[in-house]
């Protein structure tokens, strides 16, 4: 699970909407920082001492509704992935549908939906998708036989947020050493996953001395030593940086000298709220917009100030060991899917439904990345905590470089429809 999916919407600003991110930085003449010439300035940024100790700092929630639409305003479902992706998430969908109770519901704007209901949706889009109808005749049959639903923004277009996240692969050893100093954690045996009822804001928490719950131990504190001594070294990297690109991905390949790995799963978070690095540094004058993967390279550089710059997001993930053959979990719990899964927000748009995505999308080619057009059929299997509102989705790419530099650049509007049987 992708928990901070967090994401990557703190990439490019909106009027970068289409384009790679180092276009935007050279038509404005911004200079990424080396080393070399590290800013002294966050001291005195009011964006960032301004902040309580217990908020977040990310984008604003992209907030409108969800409400239904005239079946005439589905595009043409011309998708750009092979079909077999689709039976897939239907499947996972159907799988998540029948491990819920009947009396489970879901509320899409003003309506409300159980599991029945859900359970016929998806077996009749199985038996469509099965039936290998064309585009033209899909499309009537969606319109005629399903009632449509869109998520949108608050800006008033209709439109949503499109991001990208992806299964990180980051450089560790199994033994720390005078450069791998930065341990990836297993999850505190104290470790509390709290609940509506236990009268607190935050996700994830323990017990202190006096009995009370209080929020797990900052990034900050974890660095300066609070989990040592318990054991709960999984592996170590040479860089905090990198251990916060695994934790904003939610899953990652642990990557060891000689080429040997293992993969590493979400398994809870400390309660602190998420805070942007990037959009705390860009905010305060010292970086432009870049790609994700960028700045993570940028903070990378910055020498024995790195470690200050990733203790500004306190939020911290733990992990669990997972099979080398295993595929990151969602939130649905229940494997993602590459190119067909989505991170929603859950207060708005329910988990296991299926529907249509229509956006533009970076793709990588031997000269850098290009945007084209693309539609393609989803499902909501996964949550993040900067995926905030019914105007933000973000799109699982998968694994491997080309994932990497694809869903690092993805930021761009789209329209997000959602399908429930008439």
């Amino acid at each position: 699970m992708r928990v901070l999916r967090f994401l990557l919407f703190f990439m490019l600003p909106s009027a970068a909407f289409c384009q790679a991110p180092w276009y935007a930085a050279q038509r404005s003449g911004a200079v990424i920082p080396s080393p070399a010439q590290p800013a002294d300035t966050l001291d005195t940024c009011p964006e960032l001492t301004s902040l309580r100790s217990d908020a977040g700092y990310s984008d604003p929630p992209a907030v409108r509704e969800v409400a239904e639409v005239g079946a005439a305003n589905l595009p043409l479902p011309a998708d750009d992935l092979d079909r077999g992706g689709i039976i897939e998430v239907l499947k996972t969908d159907l799988d998540y549908w029948n491990s819920r109770p009947d009396s489970a519901s879901i509320q899409l704007g003003p309506d409300s939906y159980y599991a029945p209901r859900l359970r016929a949706t998806i077996r009749s889009l199985l038996d469509i998708f099965a039936s290998g109808l064309p585009a033209g005749e899909l499309l009537k049959t969606l319109r005629e036989r399903f009632k449509v639903y869109r998520a949108a923004a608050e800006d008033g277009t209709g439109k949503t947020v499109i991001t990208g996240y992806y299964e990180a692969e980051i450089k560790v050893t199994r033994e720390p050493d005078e450069t791998h100093k930065y341990a990836v954690h297993l999850k505190p045996a104290d470790l509390v996953k709290t609940t509506p009822g236990m009268g607190v804001d935050f996700d994830y928490g323990r017990y202190d001395s006096s009995g009370t719950l209080v929020r797990h131990y900052s990034t900050a504190e974890i660095h300066a030593g609070a989990l040592s001594g318990q054991g709960l070294e999984m592996v170590w990297s040479d860089h905090p940086s990198q251990i916060m690109l695994l934790q904003i991905q939610g899953s990652g390949i642990l990557r060891f000298p000689g080429g040997d790995y293992m993969r590493a799963g979400f398994d809870g978070a400390n309660g602190h709220p998420y805070r942007s690095v990037q959009k705390l540094l860009m905010d305060c004058g010292e970086t432009p917009a870049m790609s994700f993967r960028d700045f993570i390279a940028y903070l990378s550089a910055q020498g024995p100030r790195e470690e200050r710059l990733a203790d500004l997001n306190p939020r911290y993930i733990y992990f669990q060991p997972r099979a080398k053959d295993s595929r990151p979990y969602g939130a649905i719990g229940r494997a993602l899917t590459a190119g067909r899964s989505v991170a929603i927000d859950p207060k708005y748009v329910p988990l296991g439904l299926f529907g249509l995505l229509r956006s533009k999308r970076p793709v990588a080619q031997a000269g850098g990345l290009v945007f084209k057009d693309f539609n393609r059929f989803i499902s909501t299997h996964d949550t993040g905590s900067a995926i905030r509102g019914p105007g933000r989705v973000d799109l699982f790419w998968g694994s491997g470089q080309t994932a990497e530099a694809e869903a690092s650049s993805m930021k761009a509007p789209g329209e997000l429809y959602l399908f429930i049987s008439k």
